[in-house]
């Protein structure tokens, strides 16, 4: 078992920071393959945005959190009650600055708050149209909106620039591919609290081989389409550095197969730090 100690180290990982950083990663790479500087609103809309969803997603779970995760549980019990406050200041400086960028710009990024919502608290007039309060309570439901929502960080990018290059909307369906199998890999982990609270994930119902077997083929896939963009002169060779990502989900899911496996460790800093390497990763192949 890997303990985190350093205090840093504690608020960057259970704190949330590090599955926020994600974002800025991925509007960095979607800015370079646009051949464009990232600028400094954009990456912090990116992680405000995300920090807030992630924190209104935390304060609606303590309860589930405490069995799947009872490490992040645990350093954030301190500040629970306040998680909610934390979240609505993030997406209301997120939207400040958003304005400055454009009305089309600003009201776009009322979705992510729009499917925070949904997805974390509910409605009962959802609970008509789907047959469940919220979409994570619904099979594979739950899997698609995160999919779905971080591949519109390059639509986002795209209204920020004011331009939408066709490699900027060929991204899309490559990040869907990549966050696919890594939110399947997190309903593995809280197969225990999912099962106790009657949340139907792809894991409780199809059982952890086919779960494997899912994401297997779902990183096979997200290789062969950013092959095929490359062959095809869609995506520039470059990115073929981006290769490395399917990989690297392979080589932690193999560690998720042996005897006691460290969750916390594997799912909140591994799993996670996947994502904040896409920006640097498109740049190191644009640099050499």
């Amino acid at each position: 078992m890997v303990t985190i100690s350093n205090p840093v180290a504690k608020e960057l990982v259970y704190g949330g920071h590090l599955g926020a950083l994600g974002a800025p990663s991925f509007a960095t790479s979607c800015a370079i393959l646009m051949g464009k500087s990232p600028t400094i609103p954009l990456l912090l809309m990116a992680y405000l945005f995300t920090y807030g969803a992630y924190m209104m997603n935390r304060g609606s779970e303590v309860s589930e959190d405490s069995i799947s995760s009872p490490k992040r549980t645990s350093y954030l019990a301190s500040r629970s009650k306040y998680l909610t406050p934390i979240s609505l200041a993030c997406f209301g400086v997120g939207y400040f600055i958003a304005i400055f960028s454009g009305y089309i710009f600003f009201f776009a990024l009322l979705v992510p708050l729009v499917l925070a919502l949904i997805y974390s608290v509910g409605s009962k007039k959802l609970q008509r149209v789907i047959g469940a309060r919220r979409l994570k309570d619904k099979l594979l439901v739950k899997n698609l909106v995160i999919s779905v929502s971080w591949s519109l960080i390059p639509i986002f990018v795209g209204l920020y620039y004011k331009a939408f290059p066709l490699v900027l909307l060929c991204f899309a369906p490559f990040i869907f591919l990549r966050i696919m199998p890594n939110t399947i890999f997190f309903d593995l982990r809280d197969v225990k609290s999912d099962e106790e609270y009657g949340v139907r994930t792809f894991p409780v119902v199809f059982g952890r081989s086919k779960a494997h077997s899912l994401m297997d083929a779902l990183d096979i896939s997200s290789a062969v389409y950013l092959l095929a963009l490359i062959g095809i002169g869609l995506f520039p060779f470059y990115s073929a550095i981006m290769i490395l990502l399917p990989a690297y989900s392979v080589i932690y899911r193999w560690f998720s197969k042996r005897p006691k496996p460290d969750w916390e460790f594997l799912s909140t800093v591994v799993a996670d730090g996947e994502d904040i390497l896409w920006g640097p990763l498109i740049l190191l192949g644009r640099l050499l």
